[in-house]
């Protein structure tokens, strides 16, 4: 099943360090809900692990991330991740774009696309679930990139090696879903 995010965010920060700091496989993990970086193979690849737990479930995806574009001058990285789960026949694949643009001497802007192919158990919980879950965990992580970016005397933040607890997350994206349905029925509403 394919989801695509598309996502804006901007950090108080100049765009040469927003750059660094997303090449960086150690601060980007740091960041990512769930992650784990376990091989750096070379300045573009990069071996690692998420553990992801919805209800009952959780799902273990091992695998590989390689940067196949980076443009400094454009302020461009295309990126492709690709993982199978650790137990069970499931696959995760994701081609992610990060465009990053200055707004000042001291602002950045980065816009992010992301093409994600899950499949496997958490396919279970439905395309929107799935969509609404991978939103909130794309806000924890920019609000960990702002954090570092904007405070970086606050230092990195800990990392457990637990895995994502969708517990709280899925109520969210239950909750985003729910109001997605109600806005549709209330527009049939209008229109009849």
């Amino acid at each position: 099943m394919a989801i695509r995010i598309e996502e804006k965010f901007q950090v108080e920060a100049p765009k040469e360090r927003v750059w660094a700091f997303l090449l960086d496989p150690h601060k980007v993990v740091a960041c990512a809900p769930g992650a784990q970086l376990t091989e750096v193979v070379d300045d573009r690849t990069f071996k690692g692990n998420v553990r992801v737990k919805v209800g009952m479930i959780t799902a273990s995806y091992s695998g590989q991330a390689h940067l196949e574009e980076v443009d400094e001058a454009a302020g461009l990285v295309r990126m492709l991740a690709q993982g199978k789960e650790s137990a069970g026949s499931g696959s995760a694949r994701a081609t992610l774009q990060a465009r990053v643009r200055p707004l000042s001497d001291s602002a950045t802007e980065v816009e992010v696309t992301a093409d994600i192919d899950v499949v496997g158990r958490l396919m279970q919980f439905g395309r929107g679930m799935v969509q609404d879950v991978s939103r909130q965990l794309f806000r924890q992580f920019v609000a960990c990139v702002k954090q570092q970016l904007e405070n970086p005397e606050a230092g990195a933040p800990p990392k457990s090696g637990e895995p994502i607890s969708g517990i709280s997350l899925a109520a969210e994206a239950a909750r985003s879903s729910l109001g997605r349905l109600m806005g549709r029925l209330r527009k049939g509403d209008r229109e009849t």
